[in-house]
């Protein structure tokens, strides 16, 4: 059978003046899958650009580029700040920041930067294959300045994670993310258009089946072995967390809370506690450490009222954030704080507190237990769009399955 990686190489051979999609869902590999691609395509001759929202995904895309060439390809690295891990002499990418000046030093190999720098006239028709990623936080309206500057066009990204950061005012259709207008709205990509990245080497297969039904047709599968990372149980058997892996629902009843909420923060500091020591367990079902706070937990709530209530609750150095701040990472146990009341959604409403996309980057940051922390009640919440019944029919299927 082919595996993903041969089938992507393939396709991207295949390509003639055309696009296509390389879909990763969390944990799935899509950085490592797209960099075996334009090693490969960078041993035929082909130039490569790279681009993305931020230079930081650019230069992680590069870094692994170089690593599995083993230092083999060269490029340019245009503006952004210069990182030394991997413009140096050992790996054939160098660093220049102004435009021009790395326009006019390109000749071969991979080159990344901006949409911006992509869209310059003198990068116009430069090269073989262009790199979005993170597709689907680059809007439609930047498509049309970079295209120009390539052959080929592959988007790498998953549009059921968080969307772009800063909506702007565009005409029609020009403001929606890349992926969004090329899938339209289909959750997982059609096999004419890409590849679906099916296997999740993070989560254990208790959390990627709640992802997986929720969120991606059923098509994301857990990697075997994962089924051996738990968090077990001490031989009292626990009294709030008594699952070894998974998902569990902790109910929190309050009112009249909006963006923050002291009674989940005591339920959270009591899980904590009971957390604490506990063993941890790889892939091959070794126990590794004891869960500790600053390596093993990621705490992850919407607004930042509750992100300040749960720092100045928890130990100095426990990583307290809202899920933009977590994406691309991943920790043995994520803590997840609703914050709000049965009807106070606040002015944001329900489309942010049970954003679909929000929840599962949060829910999927999990290798072994996610654990959501919230007032059950607030699927009693009336419903004034089918969008948004679809949003609490998601929060009644995490209570259910925990």
């Amino acid at each position: 059978k082919e595996t993903n990686i041969e089938g992507a190489i393939r396709l991207a051979k295949d390509m003639d003046s055309t696009c296509m999609c390389i879909q990763g869902p969390p944990g799935t590999g899509k950085t490592y899958t797209s960099a075996h691609v334009i090693v490969q395509l960078l041993s035929e001759g082909k130039k490569i650009g790279i681009t993305s929202n931020s230079h930081k995904a650019i230069t992680n895309l590069m870094r692994t580029v170089s690593e599995l060439s083993k230092g083999t390809a060269v490029g340019i690295k245009v503006g952004g700040e210069e990182d030394t891990s991997i413009c140096n002499d050992s790996t054939g990418i160098k660093y220049i920041g102004d435009s021009g000046r790395a326009a006019a030093a390109y000749e071969n190999g991979i080159i990344g930067g901006s949409a911006w720098f992509f869209s310059r006239a003198d990068m116009q028709d430069r090269l073989d294959y262009l790199f979005i990623d993170e597709a689907g936080q680059v809007s439609v309206a930047k498509l049309i300045g970079i295209v120009r500057s390539t052959s080929n066009l592959i988007l790498l990204g998953d549009q059921m994670q968080l969307g772009q950061p800063i909506q702007g005012a565009h005409p029609g259709e020009s403001g929606m993310s890349i992926l969004e207008y090329y899938l339209k709205g289909h959750a997982t990509i059609p096999p004419e258009q890409g590849i679906f990245l099916e296997t999740t080497w993070r989560m254990h297969p208790e959390i990627c089946k709640f992802i997986s039904e929720t969120f991606y047709e059923d098509r994301l599968q857990p990697e075997p072995h994962t089924k051996n990372r738990t968090i077990r149980l001490p031989e009292d058997g626990g009294s709030i967390i008594t699952k070894e892996a998974g998902t569990v629902f902790v109910p929190v009843i309050h009112e009249g809370n909006v963006q923050g909420s002291d009674e989940e923060t005591d339920v959270i500091q009591k899980i904590v506690d009971e957390l604490l020591g506990r063993d941890i367990t790889d892939k091959q079902g070794n126990v590794y450490r004891q869960v500790n706070i600053h390596n093993d937990i990621l705490f992850v709530t919407p607004y930042n009222l509750q992100v300040r209530k749960l720092t100045h609750l928890l130990p100095k150095g426990a990583r307290v954030a809202s899920v933009d701040k977590f994406q691309g990472q991943e920790a043995p146990i994520v803590i997840i704080s609703m914050c709000a009341s049965p009807g106070e959604f606040g002015p944001r409403g329900m489309e942010f507190v049970l954003d679909m996309n929000r929840l599962n980057v949060a829910v999927s940051r999990a290798q072994s237990l996610a654990i959501i922390v919230g007032d059950p009640r607030l699927v009693e919440t009336n419903c004034t769009s089918v969008s948004n019944m679809e949003r609490l029919n998601m929060y009644c299927k995490l209570q259910d399955v925990c």
